[in-house]
């Protein structure tokens, strides 16, 4: 065991577990005592020192410039340090142009046999390529369908230690999390399109349930038909600056 140096200590133990994950994405060896004195006695976590974090000696220094750059909220590399919340901005922004992307691609496959036509401001041509090859993949897929023949019946009919649900999967699982997240941000963008309050005209408005004459007649004969108060299921538009709620809405 090399000698070890403590980098940091707290009273919770989930601190000092999110610091290592940081200090190990950089290759620091990080190691995390009395954890379960902690964990099981809190009340003597000031007593025992709280939960200390701990390096290698030869590895304290660039942990220290590690944590140093976590206090000051910044990024770095051997090229320089980096704004922590202008990357993560920028990384929003990417993600959601890729998110973008495949929604055109979806909507019009036809623009996989014309890649020029696809502009991005945060994807260079080999990042471009890779989503391209990545949807042409999405759309091969898409293709296959539920095929079971009847020489497969007999031979899982007879063969009791295989599972006949593996050929009602004729997609991965991975496809289906990612069409999730696509359908997903699609449905996201439509809602949070920018709306204009009617009563005054604010365009801070957001889609949920309704805050205004939530208990009328309705939800009060099925409350005590089912003997508990009955769940919201009215959804409107809200204004934050005004406080109107209203169904339809206008674009700007």
């Amino acid at each position: 065991m090399p000698l070890l140096k403590t980098i940091f200590s707290s009273n919770i133990p989930v601190d000092c577990h999110i610091l290592k994950g940081r200090l190990e994405t950089e290759g620091i060896d990080c190691y995390i005592y009395d954890e379960h004195i902690v964990w099981v006695h809190p009340f003597r976590a000031v007593a025992v020192g709280g939960v200390k974090l701990k390096v290698p000696h030869d590895q304290f220094v660039f942990a220290q410039k590690v944590m140093n750059s976590i206090r000051k909220q910044k990024l770095f590399d051997k090229n320089g340090e980096y704004d922590q919340t202008t990357v993560f901005d920028n990384e929003r922004k990417r993600q959601n142009e890729i998110l973008e992307i495949k929604c055109r691609i979806r909507e019009n496959p036809s623009l996989l046999n014309n890649p020029q036509k696809i502009e991005s401001a945060w994807l260079n041509q080999d990042e471009k390529d890779e989503l391209i090859n990545a949807e042409k993949n999405h759309q091969n897929i898409l293709k296959r369908k539920f095929v079971f023949s009847w020489k497969q019946f007999f031979y899982e009919l007879f063969d009791f230690e295989r599972s006949i649900f593996k050929y009602f999967r004729s997609k991965p699982v991975e496809y289906y999390l990612e069409k999730e997240l696509t359908d997903y941000h699609k449905t996201r963008e439509e809602k949070e399109s920018k709306l204009n309050c009617p009563h005054c005209g604010s365009d801070n408005v957001k889609y949920g349930y309704a805050i205004d004459y939530k208990w009328d007649a309705l939800y009060i004969i099925l409350s005590l038909l089912l003997y508990t108060p009955f769940p919201l299921i009215r959804k409107k538009y809200h204004c934050f600056t005004c406080g109107h709620d209203f169904k339809k809405h206008q674009k700007r």
